[in-house]
């Protein structure tokens, strides 16, 4: 059965030669990229088309604003030209310079949305040190669904997180966890409420939001519930907001990960992602044992490819 991949990253050259500069820790090497590699691995798993994004750190990486609106504008010249030549194998979200940067992000928003026909926009979880709920970045939120925009939301290093290791990079364990602060921040601080017209995904199934959705809720409903503010969601809302995001599942098809989401999440959220090649060749396993985990066929389409084609109607008919 072939699958939709709304979690596959490229590599262009520009970006891949200021990744060894800033010398990012993104594993033991670089992974090196081109289309090619991205059909090759698609004709492995089966993927009939992969929505291109930039990973972490993203145009941050250039420098100053100025450079990172340039390098954003860059990648999604270079994304929406790899998608004019298969409309039909390529989708792509947009890039953004960084929402500390809101006059840059705001035209970028708009000319990858209206200009580019982009299918969607990238962000990560947290900039300036401030999770996606902030109010300072409420009138991106306004931007974005005024658009109906189709956002998905990748991890980034947090500059709170202490080291504690070298043997745990923050990829490791704290993506995982930045996910579910940036979900809840959105849902607590009612962003999530606020704009409901944006379709948001979450990477990874959540992180671990998951596992601590009904803890969150039920002590933000109680001892908590004095910080919550006047667009804050209460009660039955919470778990509602949460559960109305969409979910991943890069790096995440094995089976207790599959128990814990199928039973937890509508099956409607639910999307395939590979993480590609950032998965360090890994995402191979994870689709072997995604495609060995025992559910009906409508709902491994519904994963595979229903799901994401409701998101982008593009794709039934890719050519328009």
């Amino acid at each position: 059965m072939a699958k939709i991949d709304v979690h596959h990253h490229i590599l262009p050259d520009f970006y891949e030669k200021l990744l060894a500069q800033a010398n990012i820790p993104v594993g033991t090497s670089i992974p090196h990229w081109s289309p090619e590699v991205s059909l090759d691995l698609m004709d492995k798993l089966h993927i009939s088309t992969a929505v291109l994004s930039l990973s972490a750190p993203g145009a941050m990486i250039a420098g100053d604003a100025n450079q990172a609106r340039t390098l954003a504008r860059r990648w999604n010249e270079h994304a929406a030209e790899i998608r004019s030549h298969q409309p039909g194998k390529f989708a792509f979200f947009a890039a953004l310079p960084g929402l500390t940067d809101q006059e840059g992000a705001m035209a970028e928003i708009r000319h990858a949305l209206e200009d580019l026909r982009a299918d969607g926009i990238t962000l990560f979880t947290s900039y300036g040190g401030k999770y996606l709920g902030a109010k300072e970045f409420e009138p991106i939120w306004e931007e974005l669904d005024r658009h109906h925009a189709v956002v998905h939301v990748h991890p980034i290093h947090s500059r709170e997180a202490p080291f504690t290791t070298p043997f745990l990079p923050q990829p490791l364990i704290d993506y995982p966890h930045e996910s579910a602060r940036t979900a809840s921040d959105l849902v607590l601080s009612g962003r999530k409420r606020q704009f409901p017209d944006c379709a948001i995904i979450l990477s990874h199934a959540g992180g671990t939001l998951p596992i601590i959705s009904e803890r969150l809720a039920s002590l933000t409903n109680t001892i908590f519930v004095g910080l919550l503010n006047e667009n804050s969601p209460r009660g039955d809302q919470i778990m509602e907001d949460i559960k109305s995001f969409y979910f991943d599942l890069a790096i995440s098809g094995s089976a207790n990960v599959l128990d814990t989401l199928l039973k937890w999440a509508p099956h409607d959220r639910i999307l395939y992602g590979s993480d590609f090649p950032f998965a360090g060749g890994v995402e191979g396993s994870f689709d072997k044992a995604l495609e060995g985990y025992e559910m009906n066929d409508q709902l491994r389409g519904m994963i595979y490819q229903d799901n994401a084609l409701s998101l982008f109607p593009r794709l039934r008919s890719p050519s328009q």
